[in-house]
């Protein structure tokens, strides 16, 4: 039997993905799809067992804020817990925390979906915001299971709210990142399982199983969450093809037409530059303007306005001369003016 493709399921074991670039999520398609879905919605369920080869992508711009929501969390669960306790540090219950919350946030997530399709408890609302808003129901979870980790001591004086607190939480988070503490691909797992099992929607993962590795294949190559490379030259951005359209909006090295309406397209990036120095339709001033000339137009226009002006420009040059010669004439019978009271102050010495 051939090979399943990277980032499939093939039966129960997983293939890890390597982690993608974050390149921003699209909030107006995840704002679009929270309005969109409701609970009388179908939830998308596995298909029959002979279909063993399962598509296993995510939308890795999602996954990644999870894992970032992970790692902070535990820094701060971390902090808390630690806070007042001359025998505990950050770093010593940092390790035990790890699997704590990673093992808390999937079984709150599993039990929230099994008891919404039991009928159990009445979790609705809950399973709604994590069906369209996965990143906040997580931060959600994290918050319940680090108030749940606060000794006594980290509630005096207000350190929830000082900015000592912060700063140490701060601090450690960085720690924690320069030593790879929780790595990665770890944090990456643990949050598309999450995702995977709240997304009853299907909205941030592809749910879609074949029969043939060969179809899979096919699939792959034209998933929404396979991940793409931005094509505008300069730019290294990769991010789930969903989300491409919306990056387009932004890459400052995407070609776009000239904001001064000029027929040439300019990086996004090089656009001030472009409309500050070269663009032909840069308003400029007329090379006639301390004579007299006023007219402001285009760059590409000067040409055409200085042929046309021909005349009036050599009036306000006329002008020019004319005043000044009025003005050295003045200065010259001033200055004979002069020379003559020098010349009777010193003939009556």
């Amino acid at each position: 039997m051939a090979n399943p493709p990277d980032g499939v399921v093939l039966g129960p074991s997983r293939v890890n993905i390597d982690p993608a670039p974050y390149c921003g999520l699209d909030y107006a398609y995840l704002n679009r799809t929270a309005c969109e879905v409701t609970m009388d919605d179908p939830v998308c369920t596995p298909e029959e067992d002979s279909l063993n080869y399962q598509c296993n992508l995510c939308d890795t711009e999602l996954v990644h804020s999870m894992t970032q929501l992970l790692l902070h969390g535990l820094a701060t669960g971390s902090v808390d817990s630690s806070t007042g306790d001359i025998f505990k540090s950050p770093a010593s219950v940092a390790v035990g925390m790890r699997a704590e919350l990673a093992g808390y946030l999937i079984q709150r997530s599993e039990t929230l979906v099994r008891e919404s399709i039991n009928g159990g408890e009445d979790h609705s609302d809950q399973l709604i915001k994590a069906s369209t808003r996965p990143t906040e129901f997580m931060s959600d979870l994290i918050d319940d299971f680090v108030a749940s980790k606060r000794n006594i001591l980290s509630h005096v004086s207000g350190f929830l709210s000082s900015e000592s607190r912060l700063n140490k939480i701060k601090e450690f988070l960085q720690k924690l990142e320069t030593e790879n503490f929780w790595a990665q691909d770890e944090r990456k797992a643990t949050g598309e399982t999450i995702l995977k099992s709240i997304d009853t929607k299907c909205i941030f993962h592809c749910p879609e199983r074949f029969d043939m590795p060969d179809k899979l294949s096919e699939h792959l190559s034209q998933c929404k969450f396979r991940m793409v490379n931005c094509v505008n030259d300069g730019c290294a951005v990769s991010c789930s093809a969903i989300h491409m359209e919306e990056h387009g909006t932004v890459c400052p090295f995407k070609l776009i037409p000239c904001e001064q309406l000029c027929e040439q397209h300019v990086m996004r990036c090089e656009m001030d530059k472009h409309c500050a120095t070269v663009c032909p339709m840069k308003l400029i001033n007329c090379p006639f303007y301390e004579v007299g000339c006023e007219t402001a137009f285009s760059q590409c226009c000067l040409d055409k306005h200085c042929s046309g002006f021909l005349q009036i420009h050599l009036m306000y040059i006329l002008k020019v001369i004319t005043r000044r010669n009025t003005f050295v004439n003045d200065m010259d019978q001033r200055l004979q003016l002069l020379e003559k009271e020098k010349f009777v102050f010193f003939s009556t010495l």
